[in-house]
């Protein structure tokens, strides 16, 4: 324990040096960038228009993406909301910092982005909208406002371990863009004249796909069928052998909810011009996860590590730049994104965090390293992930196979890797990962996880017959 603070300590004292030597090339204050981060729980990235998805469901998205960069190929470490986001605010595979599952908060040693911004100076706010953005869990740790809307509504004071199946349907149900979008642009009007990072985190394209009108029927207004996508995950009639005509319908809804959410960042986009700080601002907006739409049977998220479960949006707007749309198909990862913010900024990258500024790749440098990707699902698979493969490891069964994604992007199996060289090269790969996040883990959080987020036996149970944990 000793050890860990003086490491711990010197971090920070590292830190408070970089930040007495101001931002990037010593410029003015006034001259200094600000950055928004938003994440859209649930976002798919072949449904949005910018990825080459033929409805218009993010026509705000598309046109901000037309000036900035929209990477191709980015996957999160998971397929589920929590760790996905403790990995986007700390920059490290799940592994490092330990928050694997329910009831597990971040641990004191893995810093979070928001923290190493405070100290520089920023302003610092959050306004989220998720039982899993719940602060229980660390999130709010160097946040000068730490707000979740699901706290707005008194009986909701406990949004992650919900015992009532109807107050855990009510929140999945919850419209939230209209709430996010005002406290944002009312945090923004107050803090225009500070150096600030804002993270927004938009929750509507979660299940369950409910739309306010008109995106309720934008998609799909000649639908005349029963089906709706109200208990998304509990309702039976949502299954594999569904009508495909039904199943359309529901992805109609989860694209209404896109275009709900759009319209509400074009309002946050809106503002920032407004306020003539749109030119000073980087903007990234990405996600935490996908979703399944039975491409392997299942629905929903939070069960397999296949590509439409951990497949991300990322587009990156640099202040005062056009970059014309550029797209970019090296892969990269949601770890990435605290990495490429703070080389954005002119500050260290400093270890734990894995992630690679993807700066380089911005201004056209030639890089040839895959970028190789942990993907992590509690204790039950891991993956490494490249642009050309993907191997899949089985805890339970100790299974090990490469899917070959040039020849296989749907990944249906038929094409493994089976060479002894790409095999054995995989493999190395995996492990070598595994053994560096076993010894970050041990060096900044001694192998223990944060304060628990308290869970009765009975709350577990309950959670457990609602399908929410395993």
């Amino acid at each position: 324990m000793r050890k860990f603070i003086g490491n711990y300590l010197i971090l920070i004292l590292l830190v408070g040096v970089v930040f007495a030597c101001g931002g990037p090339e010593g410029e003015k204050r006034e001259d200094r960038f600000n950055v928004l981060l938003i994440s859209i729980d649930t976002l798919r990235p072949d449904h949005l228009g910018c990825y080459g998805y033929g409805k218009d469901t993010s026509p705000n998205i598309d046109a901000l993406s037309q000036q900035g960069a929209i990477f191709l190929n980015t996957v999160s470490t998971t397929c589920w909301t929590l760790p996905a986001h403790m990995s986007l605010l700390t920059g490290t595979d799940i592994s490092v910092h330990g928050v694997t599952n329910d009831g597990i908060s971040l641990h004191r040693g893995i810093p979070l982005l928001a923290e190493i911004l405070q100290q520089k100076g920023f302003s610092t706010a959050a306004f989220c909208s998720s039982p899993y953005l719940n602060p229980a869990f660390g999130f709010d740790r160097g946040f000068d406002v730490y707000h979740n809307t699901d706290l707005d509504e008194k009986g909701f004071e406990d949004t992650v371990f919900l015992d009532d199946r109807d107050e855990w349907q009510k929140v999945h149900e919850e419209v939230t863009s209209p709430r996010i979008k005002r406290l944002a642009v009312d945090w923004l009007d107050q803090h225009k004249d500070d150096q600030f990072f804002l993270f927004l985190h938009m929750w509507d394209p979660h299940f369950d796909f409910v739309p306010p009108p008109p995106y309720n029927t934008r998609f799909d207004p000649d639908y005349k069928g029963n089906i709706t996508s109200q208990h998304f995950m509990f309702n039976k009639d949502i299954n594999p052998n569904m009508s495909p005509r039904d199943l359309e319908h529901i992805i109609a809804l989860y694209d209404g909810e896109i275009a709900f959410t759009d319209y509400y960042l074009g309002m946050v986009f809106d503002r920032l011009k407004e306020l003539g700080i749109f030119d000073r601002t980087l903007i990234i907006i990405t996600g935490d996860h996908g979703e399944e739409f039975f491409e392997h049977g299942n629905k929903g998220h939070r069960i397999t590590l296949y590509d439409e479960s951990v497949r991300i949006p990322l587009i990156v707007i640099l202040p005062g730049r056009d970059l014309k749309g550029m797209k970019i198909s090296r892969q990269a990862g949601i770890i990435d994104i605290s990495a490429t913010i703070l080389d954005y900024l002119g500050l260290p990258i400093i270890p734990p965090m894995q992630g690679r500024s993807l700066l380089p790749l911005l201004r056209g440098d030639k890089i040839n390293d895959k970028n190789p990707q942990l993907l992590e699902l509690e204790d039950k698979l891991r993956a490494l992930r490249t642009n050309q493969s993907k191997l899949l490891f089985n805890i339970e069964h100790r299974q090990t196979i490469i899917l070959d994604l040039e020849k296989d992007p749907k990944e249906t199996h038929r094409n493994l890797v089976t060479s002894i060289p790409e095999w054995s090269e995989a493999n190395r790969e995996f492990y070598s990962r595994l053994e560096a996040d076993q010894i970050l883990e041990e060096q900044f959080r001694k192998g223990e996880t944060g304060q628990a987020v308290k869970l009765s036996e009975e709350q577990i149970e309950k959670l457990k017959a609602l399908g929410y944990i395993k």
